[in-house]
C-alpha cells in the first residue's frame, strides 16, 4: 500500500523580486497518486506560494488524503550551529537543535518589506540583515567574521565577509561549525552559509525555514504534521504513524535528471514528483526514508543528522529493515 495519496514538490526562490513563471524562480509540482503528471504552479512570492501550499494541505486532510510535501534547501546547519546560536541568544539548550534554528528564524525573517497592508506580497526579505545580525553575534572579532558569507555587494554588511571563512569556523561561544552538512557532502550540494551568487543556497534555507515553520505549526496543520527525520527517526516499516497526514522533507532537485522542458526548475520539481509518485505506487518510496548506507546507529553521525541536520530524501542508498 502506498504511504501517500498526493505529493507536493516546491523549487524554492530566496530573490527578492516578484518573478514566476521563468527559470530562477519558485515552481510548484503537485497531484494526486492518481495522476499520471503533476500540475505545475510558479507563484509570484513567496507569500503567495505559502498560501498555495497551505491550501492544497487543508483541503488533502480535509479528505483524509497523506501528504508528502517537500521543499529544496537545507532545514539545518551544520552540528554546533544551533548551539552556538542558543549561547549568543540565551535561548535554553532543552530545545532540540533543529527546533532552536527554526523558532529564531521564524521570529526573525520578515518577508515582504514595505508592501502596503492589501497589496501585493513584494518579495523583498530582510535575510541579509538577520543573517549580519547572527554573525555579529557569533564573531569573535571584526578580523573573524562568520559563518554566513557573501552579500549581493561587498561592504555593505559590516559583518558578512565576501569570502568564505576558513573552515571549521570558531565562534565567539568557542563552537567549531563546518560549513556542509553530511548529506551536502555526499550530494556535493553547496553552503547553507552562502548568502549570494552560484551555488547561493543560503539566502533560500533562511527564507524557506521561516515559511517551512508556518506550515509545520499552522494551527490546523500541526496537529497531523511531522518533519524527517527529525520528528520521525529512520524508517523501520512501510508505513506511517496513524496520526501523521503531512510528512516534510527536504529535497535536492540534482540529484535527478530533471524533465525535458523549456524552464530547467520546472523540469527539475516535475522530475522529483514523478520519482517519488512512482516509487511509491511501487510500494518502494518508504525504503527512501530509511537510515543511509554508512551512517552508524548511535554513532555522532547519526545523531547530528536526526537532531541538528537533517538529511535530503534520496540523497544515497538506504539501510532497508523489513
Amino acid at each position: 500500500m502506498p504511504l501517500f495519496d498526493f505529493y507536493i514538490m516546491v523549487d524554492w526562490s530566496g530573490g527578492a523580486r516578484r518573478r514566476g513563471r521563468r527559470a530562477d524562480t519558485i515552481w510548484i509540482a503537485h497531484g494526486p497518486i492518481t495522476a499520471d503528471n503533476p500540475i505545475t504552479d510558479s507563484p509570484f512570492s513567496r507569500t503567495e506560494a505559502i498560501l498555495l501550499i497551505h491550501s492544497l494541505l487543508v483541503r488533502e486532510i480535509g479528505s483524509r488524503h497523506r501528504v508528502l510535501l517537500c521543499f529544496d534547501f537545507a532545514y539545518g546547519y551544520p552540528v554546533d550551529f544551533p548551539a552556538a546560536l542558543q549561547a549568543a541568544t540565551g535561548r535554553s539548550d532543552r530545545d532540540l537543535p533543529w527546533l532552536t534554528v527554526w523558532q529564531y528564524l521564524s521570529e526573525q525573517i520578515k518577508d515582504d518589506e514595505g508592501a502596503r497592508p492589501g497589496a501585493r506580497p513584494s518579495n523583498r526579505s530582510n535575510r541579509f540583515e538577520v543573517a549580519n545580525r547572527i554573525n555579529a553575534l557569533l564573531s569573535a572579532d571584526s578580523k573573524s567574521i562568520g559563518p554566513f558569507w557573501c552579500a549581493p555587494r561587498e561592504g555593505a554588511y559590516s559583518h558578512i565577509p565576501q569570502k568564505q571563512p576558513p573552515e571549521p569556523f570558531r565562534t565567539a561561544q568557542g563552537y567549531l561549525v563546518k560549513g556542509l552538512r553530511l548529506c551536502d557532502e555526499r550530494t556535493r550540494s553547496g553552503s547553507p552559509f552562502r548568502l549570494f551568487g552560484t551555488a547561493s543556497v543560503g539566502s533560500q534555507s533562511l527564507t524557506g525555514i521561516a515559511g517551512l515553520h508556518q506550515l509545520r505549526y499552522d494551527t490546523k496543520l500541526a496537529a497531523v504534521s511531522v518533519v524527517w527525520p527529525f520528528e520521525t527517526g529512520w524508517a523501520a516499516k512501510a508505513r506511517l504513524p496513524k496520526h501523521v497526514s503531512i510528512l516534510h522533507a527536504e529535497i535536492y532537485p540534482s540529484i535527478r535528471a530533471p524533465l525535458r522542458d523549456d524552464i530547467r526548475d520546472r523540469g527539475q520539481v516535475r522530475a522529483m514528483w514523478e520519482w517519488a509518485h512512482d516509487l511509491d505506487q511501487q510500494n518502494l518510496l518508504w525504503r527512501e526514508f530509511c537510515r543511509p548506507v554508512g551512517i552508524e546507529p548511535g554513532s555522532k553521525e547519526d545523531l547530528a543528522i536526526q537532531l541538528t541536520e537533517g538529511w535530503i530524501l534520496g540523497a544515497s542508498p538506504t539501510v532497508i529493515n523489513h
